[in-house]
This record gives C-alpha cells, sequence and structure tokens, in this order.
C-alpha cells in the first residue's frame, strides 16, 4: 500500500514540476490576523486563499513550500507533523459516501502531505481519484489551507511577512504555472509581549535576555550583569532592574518561575546585543568553537560557562553565552563569583558602615576589587 502511495506521490510531483509558465493565479492571506508575542493562546491560524479567476482552467493539485519569519513558527501536532489542515467544505470536491452505521459522510478524493525541506515546510495537495471531475477544484477561487501557527515571544513588533517559494499549480495535462516566489502581507505583531524566565531549583543559575524592561525585579529572582573575570571565576555584578535587550545571568537560590509582560519597543529591537562579557540572542544562533565563546551547562559540578571547542552548539531565543578576549582563554570554564553594587549596600544614612576583604580583614578604604561590605560580596569600581 505504502508502494503504490508513493508512486501515487512521485506521479503527482513529476506533474507539478513538468512546466514553467508564467502565474495567473493569485495566492494570499485571507484576513488580517493580529498575534501577540508571547501568548499562550492556541489555534491561532491564517488561512491561505486561491484567486484563479483569470486562468483559463481550473486546478486538480498544488505545491508550495512556506517560510515564516523569525519569531513566527507553524504549530506542530502531537504527532509531530506540521498543523496545517486542508478548509472543508470549500473549493475541495466531495462525494458522499456512508459509514459502517449507514450515516451519509462526506468524503474528500484530495489528500495533504506536508514535510520539512530546506528550511521550509513544503505542501503538496493532490487527487487520484479516477473520476476526473472529483480531481478538479471545485471552482477558480477558494480557500485552501489553514496554518496554524505560535508567535515566540521574541517576534519583532509590526508586519511579519510570509514567504512562498515554488508556488505551483497544475491540471491534468500537466499544464500550468508556478511562481518561484510570492511574499504576503496580513500578519501583524502587536507592541507587547510575554516572557516565561525558569531558573531550575537544582541548577540555580540561568541566562537570559528579554524585549522589554522590568522595573521591579521579585523576591527570590536574582539579576546579574558580568563585565569581568578574575582567574576562573566570573564577576558577577546584581542589577535592581532588566533592560530590554540586555543579556543577563539569573540566579535563585530555591529555583524560580514566572511570566513577565510588557512593552516591545521596535526601535530598540536587536536579534543579538552584547554587553560586557555577555552576548544574548533572540534568534536561533549557532556558535563555533575555537573563538572565545563560553556555554552554561551542567556537567555534574554545578552550572558553570564551557569554553565550546570543535562542535557548533545551538543557542535558542532568550539565551545568552559568554565571551572572552584571547588574555582571559586560559580555563575550559568559568565559576560564578555574585557581587553587589556598593550603591545598592548603603546604610540608611548613605554610608557604608563597615568594609573587609576577602580574609576578613577591616579596610578603611577600599579600592578597585571584590570586598564585604554590610555582610555582602561588593565590587567596588
Amino acid at each position: 500500500m505504502r508502494t503504490k502511495t508513493n508512486r501515487l506521490l512521485l506521479l503527482v510531483l513529476t506533474m507539478l514540476f513538468a512546466f514553467n509558465i508564467t502565474a495567473q493565479e493569485r495566492v494570499y492571506i485571507k484576513e488580517a490576523l493580529s498575534v501577540e508575542p508571547g501568548t499562550s493562546k492556541t489555534n491561532i491560524y491564517f488561512t491561505l486563499s486561491l484567486d484563479a479567476s483569470e486562468a483559463e482552467e481550473r486546478f486538480c493539485a498544488f505545491q508550495l513550500d512556506i517560510v515564516m519569519p523569525e519569531g513566527l513558527e507553524i504549530e506542530y501536532t502531537k504527532a509531530g507533523k506540521p498543523r496545517i489542515t486542508m478548509v472543508k467544505p470549500g473549493i475541495y470536491p466531495s462525494y458522499i459516501d456512508y459509514n459502517d452505521e449507514g450515516e451519509e459522510i462526506d468524503v474528500y478524493p484530495h489528500s495533504l502531505n506536508v514535510s520539512e525541506v530546506n528550511g521550509a515546510t513544503r505542501v503538496i495537495v493532490y487527487s487520484a481519484n479516477p473520476d476526473e471531475e472529483l480531481r478538479y477544484f471545485n471552482d477558480k477561487s477558494g480557500d485552501l489551507l489553514k496554518v496554524y501557527i505560535r508567535p515566540s515571544a521574541y517576534l519583532k513588533p509590526g508586519d511579519a511577512e510570509i514567504t512562498l517559494r515554488d508556488v505551483s499549480f497544475s491540471k491534468l495535462d500537466a499544464t500550468g504555472n508556478t511562481t518561484k516566489e510570492v511574499r504576503l502581507a496580513g500578519i501583524t505583531a502587536a507592541a507587547n509581549s510575554s516572557v516565561a524566565l525558569k531558573v531550575s531549583a537544582t541548577n540555580k543559575y540561568s541566562t537570559a535576555i528579554i524585549p522589554f524592561d522590568v522595573e521591579t525585579i521579585p523576591a527570590g529572582l536574582e539579576v546579574y550583569s558580568c563585565n569581568s573575570t578574575s582567574g576562573d571565576n566570573l564577576i558577577l555584578s546584581r542589577q535592581n532592574a532588566i533592560k530590554a535587550f540586555t543579556p543577563y545571568i539569573l540566579y535563585a537560590q530555591n529555583g524560580f518561575e514566572a511570566t513577565f509582560s510588557g512593552a516591545v519597543d521596535a526601535s530598540k529591537y536587536n536579534e543579538m546585543v552584547t554587553d560586557g562579557c555577555l552576548t544574548g540572542t533572540v534568534v536561533p544562533y549557532e556558535i563555533t568553537g575555537n573563538e572565545g565563546h563560553y556555554v552554561m551547562q551542567n556537567k555534574g559540578d554545578g552550572p558553570m560557562f564551557y569554553k565550546v571547542t570543535d562542535a557548533a552548539f545551538s543557542i535558542q531565543p532568550g539565551k545568552c553565552w559568554l565571551t572572552l578576549p584571547a588574555g582571559t582563554q586560559n580555563f575550559s570554564s568559568f565559576r560564578f563569583d555574585r557581587t553587589t553594587d556598593v550603591e545598592e549596600v548603603k546604610a540608611e544614612n548613605g554610608k557604608v558602615k563597615a568594609v573587609y576583604d576577602l580574609n576578613g580583614r577591616k579596610v578603611e578604604n577600599p579600592v578597585n576589587g571584590i570586598y564585604i561590605i554590610n555582610g555582602e560580596k561588593v565590587l567596588v569600581k
């Protein structure tokens, strides 16, 4: 059975690629759709429709490759397939049959085949029914597909353009037309986003870069920047707020999980940002070895930044990595040395109570370095 199906599909593919005539039909997004980046809503979809009113004949099959913009993804089914469905009833022909209970049911001869090809989602719709009339579409125009999507928390505000490649419509005599690329408008990303931050209780550390400001950091979560190293220690400076498009290291003694929401300023949007020793990305990115890059991992001794060697390492959107200059790349890994800015530990009268070095000796006039101030480890600049 599989062999027969494969032969039919091969026949259709041969028919689809047997021509190369200027396209007259038009594929478009049926209705404008506004999406909210990072939303937890489900069943978000856009409809691809066909306007082939100027074509000489109706078509019987088509193929197209869908390329989504960064931050907008096609949803997957539980079976691991892109969630794309044919629009029924509509342009596709059907006939009446009966189920085992003798009830009338609509049967659609056209089949849908979806696969991933070269970074795109390929859709093929065809019918192998021997009745020619059941292989042709009902009309020259109508709705073709529902494409279910999921907007990432890092989707850039504004228009999100969908690209269709190798759009091909065919007739039974293997004539028709093809278009190499079509860019479709109709989807807009709202200027606000929701980002879920999580620090596991086991690792206690994580990284993050988010597309909006967070003025108040909730209890249980600590946020750090990193601008320097000391031996194989990263000197972390504690922050009292999160700035948009800025890479950070997160710390939570008992783990942390929360969703933050905020307004996104499109003028500040950057796919990749470096601040101090940290670089964060809001799009999928791959870093290569031997370039001074370190990624956070837990290899059994707790989380640390480990040097990326020969193999490339994939960074997910919203995560960060460490990049150090050549003179500080002598270590295969770096541990964390959390510090607090001296401004955060002043007494009520605005003065620092007491300053000690790391050996517990009192220091009257601290210079640049790490000290114990009011019971906290502090980086003095």
